[in-house]
């Protein structure tokens, strides 16, 4: 029998001898695969279309070429890790066993023939019956018009996507069985080197978190949250950077359905065949002696428990930490820290000696271990690296991101795929598309802010607060602190994320940023809306003021004519207007299908200097100076807040005389237009709730608040 027989017998043998291993896979996907899409399709028929409809699909063949064959991929991954870790852990099983190793070792055939075989024999046990449910969900979707020839290729990347993805976690589990000389043992094994750096970039993110007040995440972010760093070994880490979200799309892009990172998958093949071939050569460098030992090479025994017990400790202190009453303090996260590497170190060496009394052994280990564990904790809780106090030099800087997060009169959002909303939120937006440059202001705002090193922790726990006065200082300051965040996009083409605490009370840290927010750049990188690459056709756009609200449907000349007289009028828009003075209304730019309509722009608000916007909103059919008679109105109810009256005070008040209905409307504005200066103006009361009960069908269900300027005489006052 020549080699090659031998080995496709060897291959078909450990197939029928581990034949419940592909049946159980089988039965897997049938329950994910072939019942779910006839589940679907069903539900289709049923709801005509609806439920796919809230979906983002508007066809039953796009729903399946698209997201059943497409963006499910994401979900159906971990289906085939589960079998890639059943393949790999029962294949290479017999390694545990001196008595199976004997066996096979006393064959007339080599040790990598052995391997090999064993090998192709667990991806074939996925792959086989992987494609042909793939096959039959293929004639599912025929037999209901809902697979054509634009399907295929979507069909087959699908199909190379999960093999690629088996290889990646089986070639990982084999290598840990490899390491390992118990079936318990290799099982922890696989499961950490599955998902090590996953666990270690979220122990770093929740580390920076907790200790520095700088820190920020932008950029790509995965399914878990997970920044676009991190550090991918691991094939859990492989999955999340192959299925995350693209933040930086352009306009075309992110018209695109997004499915999964096509690019990433030779990143996947190269890792499959690097991990298959560590898996290779352990073997052929592991003892027979091995087999019953927990670990199989002496010499990572030191290094697994290191990479171990250090993160692991530091998960614990932050779980312990988050739980405890006062989740700022430190004293509870230095208990569990404590406790936890312990408790670990003891573990460790009971799992590899297999005796409690190994408790005891490697002393020299355990300090080692404590020192390192130390360390770290060090240079996070003083920050030794500097990281709060970072600001890169003009010579390194190649452009900057300005995100000013509650002095932004538009909370604007890119909403703009086809299937499934891409988001943006407002920061993410700025940090991927704003590229400020010669503005001196931009970077002397962020040497201050990162010198003055302000936080919102002595508020929080009101430190050396005694008397109500003082706590009322306190109060009074902490509203003029103001989160800032800065992309620092790099020479080197990094970009480095910093959010600092400034005071908005301090006239010089004022006066820097009104040089940002005048900055043409800085408000053409704030919304999509002034991106002529985000060429939106909207269908309506919402109008509302103090008193009411209509939506007015938009031609697109009437649209590029509003946007055009909005966006000239906003650029000559100054910080000081937007931090003191009341708004006249707000527009919100909306798209609609099937009579359903969604916000594209938010509210973007409208000032009383934006005359050309306010006229043409006139011009198409909606006044933002309207103002309301008492005829329009049933009664008014005031209340007074409780934390201003003493007990039994504050009782509601209901006015039903039209002249004091009226001088109550000339004399009120809405929380909605109030919010965006709440914390910088004096110019409202805001000891009274006012409740408008309306007889028109448009009115604004808000609270209102005086104009301190224009309190009734019989309003009572306390």
């Amino acid at each position: 029998m020549t080699s090659r027989n031998l080995f496709f017998k060897m291959v078909r043998q450990d197939i029928r001898r581990r034949m419940w291993c592909p049946v159980l896979i089988a039965i897997a996907y049938f329950l994910c695969l072939e019942v779910r899409l006839l589940m679907e399709i069903d539900r289709y028929g049923k709801e005509a279309g609806r439920y796919f409809y809230d979906r983002g699909f508007y066809d039953i063949a796009v729903f399946v070429r698209e997201y059943f064959f497409g963006r499910d991929a994401a979900m159906m991954s971990i289906v085939t890790c589960a079998a890639a870790f059943l393949c790999g852990i029962s294949g290479y099983a017999y390694l545990h066993s001196r008595t199976q190793l004997d066996t096979y070792h006393s064959l007339p055939v080599s040790r990598k023939q052995i391997f090999w075989s064993r090998y192709v024999s667990g991806i074939l046990q996925f792959f086989l019956p992987f494609v042909i449910h793939m096959l039959i969900c293929a004639g599912i979707a025929a037999g209901r018009d809902a697979f054509f020839i634009e399907t295929v290729p979507v069909l087959v990347s699908y199909i190379v996507l999960h093999l690629l993805i088996f290889a990646v976690s089986y070639a990982v589990t084999v290598s840990a069985v490899v390491l390992t000389g118990n079936i318990i043992v290799s099982i922890l094994g696989a499961a950490v080197l599955l998902a090590y750096s996953t666990v270690v970039d979220v122990l770093a993110n929740l580390l920076s978190d907790r200790f520095f007040d700088t820190y920020i995440v932008y950029g790509n972010r995965t399914y878990a949250g997970i920044s676009e760093k991190i550090w991918c070994f691991s094939p859990l880490s492989m999955l999340l950077k192959l299925f995350s979200r693209p933040n930086s799309l352009t306009m075309e892009e992110a018209k695109e359905f997004y499915k999964y990172d096509a690019s990433y998958m030779w990143v996947l093949a190269a890792a499959a065949v690097a991990y298959s071939l560590a898996a290779y050569f352990l073997y052929l460098k592991r003892a027979t002696e091995a087999a019953g030992r927990p670990i199989a090479f002496g010499a990572a025994e030191p290094v697994i428990k290191t990479m171990i017990v250090i993160p692991v400790s530091f998960l614990a202190a932050v779980f312990l930490g988050m739980i405890s009453p006062e989740s700022a303090s430190g004293s509870w996260f230095l208990f569990g820290l404590a406790f936890s590497f312990v408790v670990l170190c003891i573990l460790m060496e009971i799992i590899f000696r297999l005796d409690i009394r190994g408790i005891f052994m490697h002393k020299k280990q355990f300090l080692f271990n404590a020192a390192c564990t130390a360390l770290i904790y060090i240079v996070f809780r003083y920050d030794v690296l500097g990281y709060d106090l970072y600001v890169p030099a003009d010579q390194q800087l190649q452009s900057c991101a300005v995100s000013i997060h509650d002095l932004m009169p538009l909370p604007q959002r890119a909403d703009v795929s086809e299937f499934g909303s891409h988001y943006l939120g407002e920061g993410e937006y700025r940090m991927a598309h704003m590229e400020m440059q010669g503005n001196p202001s931009v970077m002397e705002l962020a040497r201050k802010a990162a010198k003055e090193q302000l936080t919102y922790r002595y508020f929080d726990h009101y430190e050396g607060i005694e008397t109500v006065p003082e706590y009322i200082e306190t109060m009074n300051r902490q509203k003029y602190y103001e989160p800032v965040s800065f992309g620092y996009k790099l020479q080197n083409g990094k970009t480095v994320y910093r959010k600092y605490i400034i005071d908005i009370a301090d006239p010089e840290t004022i006066r820097l940023l009104a040089d940002i927010f005048e900055d043409p750049e800085y408000k053409l990188g704030s919304t999509p809306l002034f991106d002529a690459d985000w060429d939106i056709a909207f269908d309506c756009v919402r109008c509302e003021n103090n008193f009411k609200a209509a939506k007015i449907d938009l031609t697109p000349e009437m649209q590029a004519e509003l946007v055009e007289t909005y966006r000239k009028e906003y650029m000559e828009l100054t910080l000081d207007t937007v931090m003191h003075k009341i708004p006249v209304g707000t527009i919100d730019f909306r798209t609609e299908r099937d009579h359903v309509s969604s916000s594209y722009s938010d509210e973007m608000i409208v000032y009383p200097q934006f005359t050309g916007t306010i006229a043409l909103l006139r011009e198409y059919g909606f006044d933002m100076e309207e103002k309301l008679t008492a005829e329009d109105v049933g009664s008014v109810i005031l209340r007074t807040h409780a934390s201003h009256a003493s007990e039994g005070e504050n009782d509601a008040v209901e006015y039903t005389d039209k002249e004091q209905i009226q001088q109550i409307l000339d004399s009120i504005v809405s929380d909605g237009l109030v919010n965006p200066v709440i914390r910088f103006t004096d110019l409202y009361d805001e000891r009274y709730d006012i409740d408008v009960q309306y007889n028109a069908e448009n009115g604004i269900k808000y609270y209102y608040r005086f104009l301190r300027s224009k309190l009734p005489d019989f309003v009572p006052a306390f």
